[in-house]
């Protein structure tokens, strides 16, 4: 009897390794594939000389193309599209940063609150980002067009050359809010209500509430934000494809969309492709260090939950 119970405990211990061998190979995969290897090949492409065609030996004119006016294969790169492409994804990231934050922390402490609407506002806020952006785009640039531009109800036209850039953002905070709300409500109902208690009973109002409790116990989640925001800031496209197709205007043409753009168009020549792939690289260098300093200051200088 005992040697049956042994078997089938190692038959147990067998199927839990097979389980979990399966399990993480999916995901090993994807890592050694679309992170590792990509990477590598970009590394060996951004150094990569070619001549005709055809790679010859090792070079640094890939990442000097971005700051002089040259041509590889037909394709044009210059430090105008460049710095321009980076401003626009500055700028993008602190709007939305800016804006979505605090939108997202007022909502959500509404909700905590459990005010009047609160349990239809979290549905309402999060449904539309359970759809992808495309469809999303699709209906934002349709309804922007016959209801609110262009002869809708509002003589603003949200398509016009002048406000193209203010309707992206428009679009990206209003398909990301959902999201945000969802997190810092979460974040938010796991405050123990005994410290709420606490803070009331030592005379705190809703906004010191808010200021000394909520907002430091939310905290952790606004970092997340920040972080993921700040790295992913350059290669961000901001929806300038889905909602302008492959050809945006230069104002809302960011680095993200630059680059996308420019690997899309380069994709039958690898010698067309090096400048692209020194420019991710540069831009890897320069977000790495400013992301782990940006987290250093958060980490000292942020909201503590104690």
């Amino acid at each position: 009897m005992q040697k049956a119970k042994k078997v089938g405990l190692g038959q147990n211990n067998a199927k839990s390794r097979l389980f979990y061998t399966l399990l993480v190979l999916l995901p090993s995969i994807q890592f050694l594939i679309f992170y590792v290897y990509v990477n590598f090949n970009t590394i060996i492409l951004a150094f990569t000389k070619f001549t005709l065609g055809e790679a010859d030996g090792f070079t640094f004119n890939n990442f000097k193309h971005w700051f002089t006016s040259k041509h590889v294969e037909g394709i044009a790169y210059n430090d105008s599209h460049l710095w321009g492409s980076v401003g626009v994804a500055l700028k993008s990231y602190v709007i939305s940063f800016c804006t979505g934050v605090p939108l997202g922390l007022f909502f959500s402490y509404y909700m905590f609150k459990k005010m009047p609407g609160a349990g239809a506002f979290r549905i309402l806020l999060f449904t539309p980002s359970i759809l992808s952006a495309t469809p999303l785009a699709i209906i934002f640039v349709q309804l922007t067009e016959s209801v609110i531009g262009n002869g809708g109800w509002l003589e603003f036209k949200f398509w016009s050359l002048d406000h193209q850039y203010f309707s992206m953002m428009f679009f990206c905070i209003f398909t990301s809010f959902g999201t945000s709300v969802l997190m810092y409500t979460n974040k938010m109902d796991s405050i123990a209500p005994e410290i709420i208690e606490s803070a009331h009973l030592d005379g705190a109002n809703g906004i010191k509430e808010f200021w000394y409790i909520v907002l430091p116990q939310a905290f952790s989640i606004v970092q997340v934000f920040l972080m993921t925001g700040f790295a992913g800031m350059f290669t961000n496209q901001y929806n300038a494809f889905t909602l302008f197709s492959w050809t945006p205007p230069d104002d809302v043409t960011t680095l993200g969309m630059l680059l996308w753009n420019g690997v899309r168009k380069a994709n039958e020549s690898q010698a067309a492709l090096g400048p692209y792939a020194a420019l991710g690289l540069l831009v890897t260098i320069v977000v790495v260090p400013l992301t782990f300093l940006l987290r250093w200051a958060l980490d000292k200088f942020g909201w503590k939950e104690e």
